[in-house]
């Protein structure tokens, strides 16, 4: 079986430009990038437009390996996504829940689902639940493909922090492998450092084997082939030298995976 893609989440490396971020990923090993799609705008203005960003990628032996995030029943997102999937060939793309606090109708969240999945049909749209929203865990998130018509393009984004400081290993248990469309990677405490959740999530990620989580359980219960996006965001990994901090990221995350069996 050949080795399974490994790619940059793009808050692993927040403040990096384009080509810096690309230049990084290749040199460390990743098989891609991810990019944002409320930051599409500031990037065309930046000169960036699909044809040259697969040229720079193009030459650092890198594709766009999704896109994030695209939150739920946020139709002028969509439309951004439509646009970066067309020019830039994407494969996935990540949806989630508000992170402010906003309250979600789900069966409104449902039919725009649908809806998305229809003007998606060839790109996987991977839903990341998450706790403290009305997506709390993978049960929700299937509960909500199952309300939006089952489409196969529908799956799931599993994010380890989310697991471990959700609903924990058992709520991954029975998983179909055909609805687990990415897998976000990442260590940390099993506690909360700062109370508030979305902020501890983006301040004291750790990267693979560097906390307390139980990755290797975490692997087994998840499809052997689906893609990885390592996403570790943290601030004091935000002064890292950026080949320093990409080569950490992904020796880490093999490192993992080989001792898991999961490579």
């Amino acid at each position: 079986m050949a080795p399974r893609e490994i790619n940059l989440g793009f808050m692993s490396m927040r403040n990096a430009t384009l080509p810096e971020r690309a230049a990084a990923a290749a040199q460390a090993g990743f098989d891609g990038i991810a990019l944002r799609a409320d930051r599409w705008g500031e990037t065309l203005k930046s000169g960036w437009n699909g044809p040259r960003i697969r040229t720079l990628l193009d030459a650092h032996g890198l594709r766009v390996s999704e896109i994030e995030p695209l939150r739920l029943l946020r139709d002028d997102l969509l439309d951004t996504v439509v646009e970066m999937v067309q020019a830039l060939d994407v494969p996935r793309v990540q949806v989630t829940p508000p992170i402010d606090g906003t309250r979600v109708d789900l069966a409104a969240a449902a039919q725009w689902l649908h809806q998305a999945a229809l003007r998606l049909p060839g790109t996987q749209l991977a839903i990341e639940f998450l706790p403290p929203t009305d997506v709390p865990d993978a049960p929700a998130a299937l509960r909500l493909i199952e309300q939006a018509g089952g489409a196969p393009n529908l799956g799931l984004c599993v994010d380890s922090w989310h697991v471990f400081r959700g609903g924990g290993l058992a709520s991954l248990a029975g998983l179909d492998a055909a609805r687990v469309h990415a897998i976000q990677i990442n260590d940390g405490p099993l506690g909360a450092t700062v109370p508030d959740y979305i902020e501890d999530c983006i301040r004291f990620r750790v990267p693979c084997g560097h906390g307390a989580f139980d990755l290797s359980g975490f692997m087994r219960l998840l499809p052997a082939a689906t893609p990885i996006n390592v996403e570790v965001i943290n601030e004091t990994l935000d002064r890292l030298p950026l080949a320093e901090l990409a080569q950490l990221l992904y020796t880490s995350t093999v490192a993992t995976l080989q001792a898991c069996g999961r490579r």
